[in-house]
């Protein structure tokens, strides 16, 4: 006589580290082709072409030796319901840099993180507040005031 489980199978045939390679591949090319107008030299001299784009050669290498790690057969294997994280943390990005520009860092910074914070289903709402908070204040002061960048504060109350 056959047993069967009751238990629903959690795990798909995909690794994580084949996931992750190809998402570690996928940035790294799309990040190099987004600087393919950047110069690499300059008149002799280093251009600012070279380190981002030797950086997304390294993170695209990355990407290739994390991939082969994930076809071997001891790789763990990716469990289903794992999206969460991923598109919440890469979803606040994608807010932030589209809102930093409109909303200031003062707005867009805590949005992010209160976005990439739904990643984790135990996150408390207190402690997710008063996190942004406090980053936001550090990023306000490292970036606006300490490095002087040109980021807008709030720029609907404040201005520039």
């Amino acid at each position: 006589m056959q047993t069967v489980s009751t238990t629903p199978n959690t795990e798909t045939r995909l690794s994580r580290d084949l996931v992750a390679g190809l998402f570690l591949i996928a940035f790294g090319v799309g990040a190099y082709l987004g600087m393919l107008d950047l110069p690499t030299r300059d008149q002799g001299n280093v251009g600012p072409g070279l380190v981002p784009k030797a950086s997304a050669i390294l993170i695209g290498m990355l990407g290739v030796v994390i991939l082969l790690a994930g076809l071997l057969p001891s790789a763990e294997r990716l469990q289903r319901g794992t999206w969460r994280g991923p598109v919440f943390v890469l979803g606040s990005v994608v807010v932030f840099a589209m809102s930093v520009r409109t909303l200031g860092l003062a707005f867009a910074g805590p949005l992010a993180v209160i976005i990439s914070s739904m990643a984790d289903k135990d996150s408390r709402a207190v402690e997710v507040l008063v996190f942004a908070a406090l980053m936001s204040i550090g990023c306000i002061a490292l970036f606006k005031y300490a490095l002087r960048l040109p980021i807008p504060l709030a720029p609907m109350f404040i201005g520039y």
